[in-house]
């Protein structure tokens, strides 16, 4: 018998699953309480801070339907809903008018600043922990999010363990052993990046390595 059953109590990762899932909870329930009221739903919500993130604060349909695991009739829908509300509008390429692209209107940049107030929440929160324990919550947070990525249930997220700039433990130092290429600078796990705007993918076996 193993000590959970002993205790009665779940299996250790089951256990860290329903943690998970209580904070994914507590952010979608606040997204609602906060912009309910505004009508800009949570699914609104990330296409905008999607958009935000780009650099030329454009994608197209298909890009933003990746990107947020819909099927491309869900994230169309959404679009034309914020159509209406001014917060994006859609141009057809010139090169090629058969790509719709869909751009962000000062107005939902300014939406997306106001909704995008949860991580503060959260980066508080995180505040609470040493920060032996958030460098450690984060690298957790890179192997889960890769591990997700790999099976195929979230989109490629623009890390740097799956980025082609990427050079793990290439220095001694062990505060900062890993390199980025594009910075051309040392870098340690508490630096590691999730998000990333200089991203390049790698291949699939570089990336299982790093």
């Amino acid at each position: 018998m193993t000590p959970s059953m002993k205790t009665g109590q779940d299996a250790l990762p089951d256990r860290l699953v329903t943690g998970l899932s209580k904070i994914g909870l507590a952010m979608k329930s606040r997204t609602w309480r906060r912009q309910g009221r505004r009508g800009v739903g949570p699914l609104q919500v990330q296409v905008l801070t999607f958009l935000r993130s780009r650099r030329n604060q454009a994608a197209t349909v298909s890009t933003i339907a990746r990107e947020l695991s819909v099927k491309l009739p869900t994230a169309s829908e959404v679009i034309r809903t914020l159509e209406e509300k001014r917060l994006v509008r859609r141009l057809r390429r010139e090169v090629d008018n058969r790509i719709v692209m869909v751009h962000l209107t000062a107005k939902g940049a300014k939406a997306g600043r106001v909704v995008n107030g949860w991580p503060e929440v959260l980066a508080a929160a995180t505040q609470q922990l040493s920060t032996q324990e958030q460098v450690g919550l984060l690298t957790a947070l890179v192997k889960l999010i890769r591990a997700l990525q790999v099976q195929g249930e979230i989109p490629v997220a623009r890390m740097c363990v799956s980025c082609e700039h990427f050079r793990p433990h290439a220095h001694p130092d062990e505060d900062q052993p890993h390199h980025c290429e594009f910075f051309n600078t040392p870098f340690g796990d508490r630096a590691l990046r999730l998000d990333c705007p200089e991203y390049v993918a790698t291949s699939a076996t570089r990336a299982q390595k790093a």
